[in-house]
């Protein structure tokens, strides 16, 4: 095969295991077509061999652990876009939590670094004498790290202005697809667990009632679910993860608990099932705490041309996404990806729920840069769902444009980090782990000892209940490539061979 020719990774089947072979001409041709059907025509990037690469992970292909697992991985040089060494890197697999580098990258460019979510507190009257006529509203973010005591201080700089009565009442403002949302492909299991609150238009301390004060004086009430729920419902209470929930009722006043069995009556946080709902009900006794009054006046005029009073700004998003990636926050995800949704029109007006409308927009993201629409299926911003199924090729994508328009100092750098060693030899790795029941990935920015910046994605999929030994393993081939310089391209040879001829 002549020097100049293109290379192109293919996945072969060899005992078992899948390796890197070259292939040529017509083969590569109709690959590089069919990655781009249906996007915008983009310049396909320059794909080589490198073969200590090239053998080093086919060696740990190799591995007895992995003898049974699917298993992708896909190394890409930063500098030049080339795809140096791939197995089953454009085949789909189930990503856990490194679907969050698709929602965080996306709000990030979509939103800025320095963005800040607003929250704040509106009406549609002047304020004479201590009084606002009319109702007032409170104007939700999709701001993930809304505290109580953000809505505490929100309501004492409402009272320090001079209000102290509202003839209306306080209402929650209206978002076009909002509204408390569950995504409907996340397991049964995942219902009433810590780790996937419900998102909603308005966050308050994640969606989780952590056995604090309840708004306006309610009442807990502790529900036998072996008395009010149906099979299904209770097959889910019992099992050994011990989900727990609670409905807040605004009519009577009162919060309906539901606890798993055998957790004791009492204990442990309740995910809020309605939060938009149980979220408005504390700012109402938030605002009763700061000393505001209101009259529950009906007011028939309609929400139109709202004039701030007072608002809460949250921290840069920069940090929220930091957040979000080092402590691998679901709800974070959600939120973020509803924020894409909010922050501009995506083509059509179709999509029922923000989530979906914020999947579109971050379809049409990937599309910008080179993403078909065949390398990533997500149903979620989070991972969670098992039907999420995305390639190793479309993750490197995402972290090469992020790396290349934003540099070191961007989104790259809010990933976890750390160095990573190789015998006498070291190189530096920024990461996102994702991990679920037989599926262990990591996808991240590689600089290896030799200082060239590699982009990694290992998915490893239907690994055994076992995971010490994929974890041990996926580290040890990280470990290899920090020592493992990259070759330069024979064609990049060629090139500096004929430039130092005389």
């Amino acid at each position: 095969m002549k020097a100049s020719s293109l290379f192109l990774v293919s996945i072969i089947l060899t005992n078992s295991w899948f390796v890197c072979e070259p292939v040529s001409g017509r083969a590569a041709s109709a690959r590089s077509h069919r990655r781009q059907s249906h996007i915008a025509p983009v310049k396909p990037a320059q794909v080589h061999i490198d073969m200590p690469i090239t053998n080093a992970v086919n060696s740990w292909l190799k591995r007895h652990e992995l003898r049974n697992s699917q298993v992708a991985v896909e190394v890409m040089d930063f500098a030049t876009g080339n795809v140096v060494c791939s197995a089953q890197g454009e085949k789909r697999f189930t990503p856990a939590s490194t679907a969050k580098v698709f929602s965080t990258a996306c709000a990030f460019e979509t939103l800025g670094g320095n963005y800040r979510y607003t929250t704040a507190i509106a009406g549609s009257a002047d304020i004479k004498d201590g009084r606002v006529k009319g109702d007032i509203y409170l104007i939700p973010s999709q701001d993930p790290t809304l505290t109580y005591s953000d809505l505490m201080r929100l309501f004492a700089e409402l009272a320090n202005k001079g209000v102290k009565n509202v003839d209306g009442n306080l209402k929650l403002s209206a978002i076009s697809n909002g509204g408390d949302h569950f995504v409907p492909s996340f397991l049964n299991e995942d219902w009433g667990q810590e780790w996937m609150p419900v998102s909603s238009d308005l966050v308050v301390d994640s969606n989780i009632f952590g056995g604090g004060n309840l708004p306006n004086n309610a009442k807990l009430l502790e529900i036998d679910a072996s008395q009010e729920m149906n099979s299904h419902s209770r097959s889910i209470m019992r099992q050994d993860l011990y989900p727990g929930w609670m409905v807040y009722d605004e009519r009577t006043n009162t919060a309906r608990a539901y606890r798993g069995y055998p957790v004791a009556s009492g204990r442990g946080p309740l995910v809020v099932s309605n939060p938009n709902t149980f979220n408005l009900a504390l700012a109402r006794t938030a605002a009763k705490n700061a000393g505001i009054k209101f009259g529950n006046k009906k007011n028939e005029n309609a929400e139109a041309s709202l004039n701030v009073l007072v608002e809460h700004k949250s921290e840069p998003l920069s940090k929220i996404i930091q957040r979000c990636l080092h402590h691998s926050d679901n709800l974070y995800a959600q939120q973020l990806l509803r924020s894409v949704a909010v922050s501009g029109e995506s083509k059509g007006n179709d999509h029922p729920t923000l989530e979906e409308k914020g999947l579109a927009r971050m379809r049409s993201w990937l599309g910008s840069f080179g993403v078909t629409l065949f390398e990533v299926v997500l149903k979620d911003g989070c991972g969670l769902s098992r039907k999420d199924c995305v390639t190793p090729h479309s993750l490197n994508m995402v972290l090469r444009h992020m790396l290349s328009k934003y540099g070191e100092g961007g989104y790259v750098s809010l990933l976890k980090g750390g160095d990573v060693k190789h015998g006498q030899k070291s190189g530096s790795w920024k990461f996102k782990t994702g991990a679920m029941d037989s599926v262990r990935c990591i996808t991240g920015v590689l600089k290896n000892s030799g200082g060239q910046s590699l982009l990694v994605t290992i998915m490893v999929n239907g690994h055994a209940p076992g995971v010490g030994d994929v974890r041990t393993s996926i580290g040890a081939l990280v470990s290899t490539l920090a020592g493992t310089q990259m070759q330069a391209p024979e064609e990049t040879k060629t090139e500096a061979k004929q430039q130092a001829s005389p």
